[in-house]
């Protein structure tokens, strides 16, 4: 019997990249950071594959957790969704945003499957350009106090 996903409690998100064996290494940020600011932090700052790379192996996001061979985007989709999956241990109880670079992008999914590119995803009209996490969690925190 499939076991029913509560997907509002998956608010954590994954990077990652396409190694050169077709494998997904990705990490979990620590940094808690919604995905619509992590969306821009990457494409601002980490727009290439080389940057995708560094930003994965890297401490830069304070990974909490990194895998280096999921079973190609399938098998990195199944940290969502591993009710119709061969590797049930690649799912992460409240991880429910990925973001994978390829295809020369980086690219979104919140399901596991389906992959969207990031800026048809999440509009950007700050005007702000990042230069590092810090600003982007300062801009995240700005946002939240403006709200409330």
């Amino acid at each position: 019997m499939l076991k029913k996903i509560d997907y509002t409690k998956k608010t954590d998100s994954m990077v990652g990249y396409i190694d050169s064996t077709d494998n997904v290494v990705a990490v979990e940020p620590g940094w808690r950071i919604k995905p619509e600011t992590l969306a821009k932090l990457l494409m601002d700052r980490f727009p290439t594959k080389a940057d995708a790379v560094k930003v994965v192996d890297s401490a830069i996001l304070v990974p909490v957790f990194k895998k280096d061979n999921y079973e190609y985007v399938d098998g990195y989709g199944d940290v969502i969704e591993s009710n119709l999956s061969w590797y049930k241990e690649n799912m992460r109880k409240d991880v429910g945003h990925l973001f994978l670079f390829m295809k020369g992008t980086w690219q979104y999914s919140d399901c596991g499957i389906d992959w969207t590119p990031v800026t048809e995803v999440f509009e950007d009209h700050s005007g702000v350009k990042f230069d590092g996490v810090r600003d982007a969690l300062d801009l995240q925190d700005a946002l939240v106090k403006e709200v409330a």
